[in-house]
């Protein structure tokens, strides 16, 4: 059995993304609300991890993910029914920016988990 020290169980992960999911399942159709609650739990994860790069992986992944759904929605592969941004909602940015913030926090979690890990943290029954 294993030490309760080698299992860190990342709840703010957890927590984070049910948080952005159901802002966006009970608030898409009203943007700014939408907008200001992802932008709000982006705050909270910003003061939580504390990473300049997880920032910049925020902005990067939120700005390139949402330049690709735009131009889908442009070519006509889907469509959003509420839009206030060149054929998206404004949300989006702040949607995709918090999935690639999280996706990097839950990796460096883990590869810390494994690296931390030894045979002696690992207790016989």
């Amino acid at each position: 059995m294993k030490k309760m020290g080698a299992k860190k169980i990342i709840w703010f992960e957890y927590f984070f993304i049910i948080a952005n999911l159901l802002i966006i399942i009970l608030f898409y159709k009203d943007i700014p609300l939408a907008t200001i609650l992802l932008a709000l739990t982006t705050i909270l994860g910003m003061i939580k991890w504390k990473s300049i790069r997880t920032l910049y992986i925020f902005i990067l992944i939120g700005i390139g993910a949402t330049i690709l759904e735009i131009i889908a929605v442009y070519i006509g592969i889907w469509k959003y029914t509420i839009t206030n941004f060149l054929g998206v909602p404004f949300w989006l940015f702040i949607a995709w920016g918090n999935a690639g913030a999280v996706i990097y926090q839950i990796s460096k979690n883990l590869k810390e988990r494994r690296l931390n890990l030894k045979d002696t943290d690992v207790e016989e029954d």
